[in-house]
């Protein structure tokens, strides 16, 4: 009996680690897709005057296989929009340009924007 009751015991705490690691893996593979969706941001924010819109449909890719409700998707677009807006010209050889890509680069990676990203928890779609 002792030994039903160990191997019960065992097989619920290696199903219920297995269910708890694919949800974990899930919400963090979620994380990584709405912070691609923030850099996809910044790019069409930036190059605003090329209308990536129309040459490059990421944008719409994102926003289709994203599971967020549309509050996250327009929080993330608003901070990208807010980020770029902050970019000032560089003075790095004279050229006077925007150093945008290498710009929103370092902020995509930043811990400012993985905390928020993972504030945006509350608007994960469950599956």
């Amino acid at each position: 009996m002792k030994r039903k009751l160990s191997l019960l015991f065992f097989l619920y705490i290696f199903l219920f680690s297995s269910f708890t690691c694919k949800s974990e893996c899930e919400m963090q593979k979620n994380r990584e897709l709405l912070k691609d969706y923030f850099l996809c941001c910044c790019m069409n924010y930036g190059f605003k005057t090329t209308d990536l819109v129309r040459i490059d449909r990421s944008k719409t890719v994102y926003f289709d296989v994203l599971n967020y409700t549309l509050p996250a998707l327009q929080k993330v677009d608003s901070l990208a929009k807010s980020f770029i807006s902050t970019i000032e010209i560089s003075s790095y050889e004279n050229k006077d340009f925007k150093n945008i890509i290498m710009l929103s680069i370092e902020e995509y990676r930043s811990k400012n924007v993985d905390q928020f990203i993972k504030s945006m928890d509350v608007y994960m779609i469950k599956e």
